[in-house]
């Protein structure tokens, strides 16, 4: 107790050089068996005008000093017992107790609670109403409200085993899953963005649907856990556990400019050790990140030896490491459907069948390549005079090659225009060549600060009139920038050159007819795309005058072979490219990689772990102080000493760590998980404390249970479903959750369980559960993330373009757990009511109270439409005024409204419907006439009520 409560006492350097957990060292504060001489009680108690200890912290109550004070008459002993904290001891399967009241015992669970009350004093509730039972049991199974429907049909049922009924029905619904899953995110630390300051979008939601559909198969726990820690691991590994392995890649990443990469991976390894060991051991194992835990028996050497078994991850680094753009990336794979998959097989074995054929024709083109040898080297094209215009603040200088250069500031984009008149002859095509020129960055051709350029557009007008073009070639490309890209009316489009800039480049225009003599021509050459100043630096036009003129955009490379070496291999592939008698089959070919480039760009992916292949242990260093930079000791990987040891067979990686982790024999995960499942079903787990199981932590209300708990879900070879159903359908779980005098006097907290469970819903629950009175909830399960209404203005993203696109149609509507989850901006509705920013693992929301809960609920977007809907509900009801109110009351609070109610309700809607006749533009406002409005903001009510967003 002490140890736990005086932290300043403790560690490397103790304050006053007192070390409570040494008893040489405490000695000199306790005089055994004279507690009131003793100097410790002293200064817990704050006598001799000193501060009372422990500084800084709420003082022990008279219960913690009873305790002191006993200790120290019996001669303050040190030896005796177990030392070891509870937590850490193993689970020993206690005997169900036998209850003097027997009849209230339905499951085991049943037994340890009324063992517990009885030796407080206290009853326990009676059984809550039918209506209380279905809301409460479908609230914390699915997440979501039963219909009034459903209501009535469980009512109506009058078999013995009605409830059981009920309680497996919901257990096997689809939505259990999204609900299992909902609260998993935020363990799992789930977001679809990378977080920090840039917070780019990733894709994540793979990772989400395999967590509802393993909670919805009812995956044993322990598979569960090994799948996500080390899933990729295992032999033959499944898509599925790929997958899985997200758990771990859902931290965040910092892939901002200047940031050490590897120093950033490394706290990338520590959050997953401190994860990890929160999640599945409800330990504060981080903490000993810097120096020796100072409350649990975790040491750094400890936390380093788990780091180990992290810091051998594959690493994919992109982007040039001597500008300071290098970015540390670890694996994706892809994840198909069925048809994706069939389609993706079909197209690549068309593709192979055309390029087969291509090449067997390419064979018979000797003759017809000699030709366009020949034709290429004597080719030629006529420089065309005339006049440029360029925006204002630059100049044009035209040298003696007939090229144009351009001066002056360069602008963020530009439009040139040139006008001239055709010389006598016959023209088929327009020859653009981007010429390198020394008073540019890296030679040009471009004006950006590294020579490239984007032409966004490029038209010709003949005559005034536009020109239709659509048959062009470059003789080179940057990738994802393609000559046919100024065809298009995307300005982020168009033909760029990085890789090779500083050198000379043809892009060359077909007619689609003969141009003659005489006739007005104006080119435009439009670059405004999103990168700034990438504008042509230099350039000349001319005119070619050759049948299929873009045949002659020939690279550099091949060029150069035409002179010398007509014949050679890298010849014969450019024509191929070119060959009017291949065109048809090249065609086929782009259509084919066109539509497996837009396959793939529709196939998810998701976030995988993977390690590089090692043959000798893992190992890590120690950092002094936590510090990436100041290595210590190396360690080889390996789990904290102070519990049960990995078992020599098994391999010394993660998937060793996993099947640690998962072995029956550790005493942590099993009640860990089950505490879970209660905190789940109560509001509380029987360890308030769900992330901290250590000293530091609350113990355990009924230690016994746990316990139980915890051996009955490994002997039940980890089946969560089951330990659920014995939950849900206690005696305890189904008692009424009603205050009496002495129940708030003896047990204001309901740590006891003499009631049942009655707390304010979660943020994502109370969203859902709106929706689904209102009848918009779109129940498809799993998918992409999803953009519902939130204020204008709440998602800024300075850093990139990245924008909040509203979605549309019923999408608008998917359950909250398919919300985009960004970081820095989470959804405001969601944080009034307590969501993290998932940017670390959480393990416990803390429920508040405050107004702006208030503010969401009558105003947020979501909740209009949703008593807009409600509304339309209980009007379009049959019945009278008094049955459409009491239709809307149960769709909202799942129970029949009483006599007073359903009066208030009846005259507040004739309250509101007279003050919107006397002002009906306040009802437009709502959407609706006077009497429409009226029934919206009774729907609001409805939905606003306590009863409504509190379970119970």
């Amino acid at each position: 107790m002490l140890k736990a409560r005086c932290s300043c006492h403790s560690g490397d350097e103790p304050a006053a050089g007192l070390d409570l957990r040494n008893p040489k060292s405490f000695a000199k504060v306790i005089s055994p068996g004279k507690p009131d001489e003793s100097v410790l009680m002293h200064r817990l108690m704050g006598k001799g005008g000193k501060p009372q200890m422990p500084m800084g912290f709420a003082p022990f109550d008279e219960k913690d000093l009873a305790k002191v004070r006993s200790w120290i008459l019996a001669g303050a002993p040190t030896g005796g017992g177990s030392s070891t904290h509870w937590a850490y001891q193993p689970v020993i399967r206690p005997p169900i107790p036998m209850a003097a009241s027997g009849k209230g015992v339905r499951t085991p669970i049943d037994a340890f609670i009324l063992k517990r009350l009885e030796k407080e004093g206290l009853k326990p509730s009676s059984e809550a109403t039918g209506e209380t039972l279905i809301r409460r049991a479908s609230l914390d199974i699915t997440g979501l409200p039963p219909s009034p429907t459903e209501i009535d049909a469980f009512l109506a049922d009058k078999r013995p085993d009605a409830y059981e009924r009920l309680i497996d029905r919901l257990l096997a619904s689809p939505h259990y899953g999204e609900h299992m899953a909902e609260k998993w995110m935020d363990l799992a630390r789930y977001a679809d963005s990378d977080g920090y300051e840039k917070d780019l979008n990733r894709t994540a939601w793979k990772y989400r649907d395999w967590v509802i559909d393993a909670f919805n198969r009812n995956q044993p726990y322990d598979k569960f856990v090994v799948d996500q820690i080390a899933g990729d691991l295992e032999p033959y590994p499944t898509i599925d556990q790929l997958v899985a392995t997200g758990f771990n890649r859902n931290t965040m990443m910092n892939l901002e400019g200047g940031v050490d990469q590897a120093e950033a991976h490394f706290n990338v390894v520590l959050d997953r050790v401190a994860t990890t060991a929160t999640v599945f051991l409800g330990s504060t194992l981080g903490c000993a990140r810097c120096h020796d835990h100072k409350y649990d028996p975790f040491s750094q050497k400890d936390f380093y030896r788990m780091v180990a078994f992290f810091d051998n991850a594959v690493i994919e680094p992109q982007g040039r490491k001597e500008v300071g753009e290098e970015k540390w990336f670890e694996p994706f794979v892809e994840v198909p459907s069925p048809a994706q998959s069939e389609l993706r097989l079909t197209l690549m074995k068309r593709l192979s069948a055309n390029k087969a054929r291509l090449a067997a024709t390419s064979k018979s083109l000797a003759s017809e390549r000699e030709a366009w040898t020949k034709e290429a080297q004597g080719v030629s094209s006529t420089t065309l005079e005339g006049e440029l215009k360029v925006p204002a603040g630059l100049k044009t200088g035209l040298l003696r090659d007939g090229s144009f250069r351009i001066e002056g500031e360069s602008p963020a984009t530009a439009t040139y225009e040139f006008k001239a008149t055709l010389p006598k002859g016959q023209w088929t095509g327009l020859r653009l060549e981007a010429l390198p020129d020394s008073s540019f960055a890296d030679n040009g051709p471009g004006r950006s600060d590294h020579g490239n350029f984007v032409l966004s557009k490029f038209e010709i007008y003949v005559g005034g009139r536009p020109l239709p073009l659509n048959r062009a070639r470059a003789d080179f490309e940057q990738q994802g920038f393609p000559i046919a890209g100024v065809f298009d009316s995307d300005p982020n489009s168009g033909w760029a050159v990085a890789g090779q800039t500083g050198k000379p480049h043809d892009a060359i225009f077909a007619f689609p007819q003969t141009l003659h003599e005489a006739v007005s021509i104006t080119v435009r050459l439009v670059m405004d795309s999103r990168y700034p100043q990438h504008t042509l630096g230099r350039f000349r036009l001319s005119l070619m005058a050759q049948i299929d003129p873009e045949r002659f955009a020939i690279p550099q490379d091949v060029r150069a072979l035409l002179a010398t070496q007509p014949n050679s291999e890298a010849v014969a592939k450019f024509y191929e490219t070119i060959s009017p008698t291949l065109q048809t089959m090249r065609a086929a070919i782009e259509k084919n990689e066109a539509a497996l480039a837009k396959l793939k760009s529709e196939i998810p992916t998701a976030m995988v772990l993977r390690d590089k292949p090692h043959t000798e242990q893992l190992r890590t260093y120690v950092r002094l102080r936590g510090d990436f930079l100041n290595k210590g000791d190396q360690v080889v990987a390996g789990t904290p000493t102070s519990l049960p040891p990995m078992p020599p067979s098994e391999p010394g990686n993660r998937l060793g760590l996993a099947k640690w982790i998962a072995n029956p024999r550790n005493p942590l995960t099993a009640r860990v998980e089950v505490n879970r499942l209660w905190e789940d079903a109560f509001g509380r787990g029987l360890v308030e404390t769900s992330e901290d199981f250590g000293t530091q932590g609350s113990p355990p209300t009924h230690p016994e249970l746990l316990d139980w708990l915890a051996s009955e879900l490994v002997a039940k070879k980890w089946d969560v479903k089951a330990i659920q159903r014995l939950i849900f359908t206690s005696a305890t779980y189904r008692q009424a959750s009603s205050l009496t005098p002495e129940r708030r006097s003896k047990d204001p907290q309901n740590l006891l369980l003499a009631r049942g469970p009655r707390y304010r819903l979660e943020a994502e629950t109370i969203r859902d559960l709106a929706l689904f009175a209102g009848g918009l909830l779109d129940p498809k399960i799993g998918g992409p993330s999803v953009y519902p209404s939130q204020p204008e203005g709440t998602w800024s993203t300075p850093y990139n373009s990245q924008s909040w696109m509203t979605s549309q149609g019923p999408e608008r509507y998917r359950r909250a757990l398919y919300t985009f989850w960004k970081r820095t901006s989470p959804y405001p509705a969601f944080l009034a009511f307590d969501a993290p920013s998932r940017e670390q693992c959480t393990a416990r929301r803390i429920r508040t109270n405050t107004p702006l809960q208030a503010l969401a609920m009558l105003n947020d977007e979501a909740i209009l439409d949703a008593a807009r809907a409600l509304a339309h509900r209980m009007l379009a009801e049959p019945g009278s005024q008094s049955q459409r109110i009491e239709f809307g009351f149960r769709c909202a609070t799942g129970r029949t409204p009483s006599r007073p109610e359903a009066a208030r309700l009846a005259s507040l809607l004739a309250k509101l419907e007279h003050d919107y006749n006397v002002d009906p533009e306040k009802a437009k406002k709502l959407g609706g006439t006077p009497h429409q409005a009226a029934w919206i903001m009774a729907a609001s009510v409805l939905l606003n009520l306590d009863e409504t967003i509190t379970k119970s």
